[in-house]
This record gives structure tokens, sequence and C-alpha cells, in this order.
């Protein structure tokens, strides 16, 4: 029985990658949670496969579950689809999308088939894994942006400092944050300001 070896990778993180073992005659079903299981993602969420082409143009997609809107031409669901009836390259490429609402984003490559199994391997197995996989929800690590209970300590923290602020602020707290005019066009300033908008509002 043939064994497929891919190299599976994060199209935003390509140096992040695990290498998948499984039988070529094991379920993409299989393959989605030997994927997630190797990334210590969840598998609460909705995900497709696309077969495609040496350019990564996606082909046929098969879903997790039956979403066919048409009875006469229904999209396979990984359950029911064996890996071999669908890899027919022997460089095949795949996409591989995880939560919809996330979209993580991954391309497979198959690079190698091996004729013989090990027998002291329960297949699908992770045979390598480079890289720290980013965390599954952490907005902050992929998209540099303040998460909302990190943003809820951040205020939290500023609440407590300003309670420290004294009620007074000294001349040279004052002079600091140019609340005082350091005597340059001070009134003069001002008042040639307020006398220019008078005119205009005439």
């Amino acid at each position: 029985m043939a064994v497929y070896k891919f190299k599976v990778y994060f199209e935003e993180f390509e140096d992040i990658y695990r290498v998948i073992e499984i039988k070529s005659t094991q379920t993409f079903l299989d393959f989605h949670h030997a994927i997630l299981e190797s990334l210590k993602f969840d598998s609460k969420h909705m995900a497709s496969f696309y077969m495609s082409t040496d350019a990564w143009k996606k082909g046929q997609e098969i879903t997790l579950e039956d979403m066919s809107e048409n009875s006469d031409n229904p999209i396979p669901i990984m359950a029911k689809s064996k890996l071999n009836q669908f890899v027919n390259d022997p460089h095949q490429k795949i996409m591989y999308v995880y939560d919809f609402i996330e979209c993580w984003a991954f391309m497979i490559e198959l690079v190698n088939i091996s004729t013989t199994e090990n027998p002291k391997i329960t297949y699908p197995t992770c045979s390598k894994s480079v890289g720290l996989a980013p965390k599954q929800y952490d907005k902050v690590q992929r998209f540099g942006v303040v998460d909302d209970n990190e943003f809820d300590e951040i205020t939290k923290n500023y609440l407590n400092r300003s309670e420290e602020i004294p009620g007074e602020i000294s001349d040279d707290e004052a002079d600091e944050f140019g609340l005082f005019d350091n005597g340059e066009g001070g009134e003069e300033g001002e008042a040639e300001e307020t006398s220019g908008f008078t005119e205009e509002l005439e």
C-alpha cells in the first residue's frame, strides 16, 4: 500500500511547515485532522481542500460537510473521499483552507510516494515539524493589532496610573506639556488670531 508524504506550510509563513505521512487509501478527513493536530489547532471550524495545478490554481473542492446546492453535481466530502481518488500527479499540489472567518490558508505539496508502509507507525503521522505555529486566535501575532482582552488590560493599567496623578500640576510640569506660553508671541499672538477670526465672521 502506498504512503504519501506531504509538505504542509502556511501561505503567510512559508518557513513554518509540517511533513505529514498518510496512506493513499485514507481519507481527506484523516488528512484534515492530522494537519490540525500537528499545528495544535482545534477542529471547531469548517474547512475545504482544493486540488490544484502546478500554478496553484484551485480545482476540485472537497469539503468537510456536504455543501452541495445541486444534487446532480455534488461536491465531494472529506469523509467519503480517499486521497488516491484525487491525487493523480507525483508532485500533486493541494490548497487547504481552515476556518473561513480567520481564513487560515495552507499550501500542500506531495514530496514523496513510498510503496511500503512502516508497521510501527500509525498513519497519518507528522514525521517532521519545522517552526512554531502561530496561535490560532492570536490577532496580535498575525496582524499587529491589539485584541479586545489586551486593550481592556491596557485601559485598566492606564486608569490605575491616572489615579496616582496629583490633582494639581506644577509649573514645571505644565511648561513641559506646553500648557504655558514660552514668552514669545503670547497674548499678542492670541489677540491677532482672535482678531482675524472676528474679521472672517464679519
